[in-house]
């Protein structure tokens, strides 16, 4: 996976456009960054993507292998990025079966409640890819297994 570095003109711009100060500080303590959602168009092809805190005040985006082929570039190679800003919801809901499943064990309702927003939208991205039935009720009874799992290593 390659990045591409945001520039700070192009952060305070985005900023602006979701409401917020253009300037940002920079990270302190405890402080959370701030993610920006966007919609990246490169060479033609347009993803969903995030511009995440680089460090020092300093923002990136991921250009994955689609984009970057889109593009025709690799590694050091120059590249042009549209940015649009993103303000589209990306919660994935949580379907019916495994919200019954979380009702019935506490531990992964736990383990589930404490997963970051990102890597609960891509537990729930897996959870939903299963369509045969076989494959869903076994992938739901890993997933509980993995959220009680998680709740009790976290318990430690």
């Amino acid at each position: 996976m390659r990045h591409v570095n945001v520039p700070d003109d192009i952060v305070s711009a985005l900023r602006k456009h979701m409401g917020e100060p253009a300037a940002t500080p920079k990270r302190t303590g405890g402080e959370k960054s701030k993610y920006i959602p966007v919609i990246a168009t490169v060479g033609g092809k347009s993803v969903r993507t995030t511009i995440v805190p680089a460090g020092g005040g300093k923002y990136r985006m991921q250009i994955n292998t689609a984009l970057r082929k889109a593009a025709g570039v690799d590694w050091g190679d120059p590249v042009t990025v549209e940015l649009r800003i993103d303000l589209a919801s990306r919660a994935v809901p949580v379907p019916a079966d495994l919200r019954a499943a979380l009702a019935k064990h506490r531990k992964a309702r736990q383990g589930f409640q404490e997963m970051p927003p990102g890597h609960r939208r891509q537990f729930l991205l897996w959870l939903g890819a299963s369509k045969n039935p076989e494959t869903r009720r076994k992938h739901l009874d890993r997933a509980i297994d993995h959220l009680v799992e998680r709740a009790l290593l976290k318990s430690r």
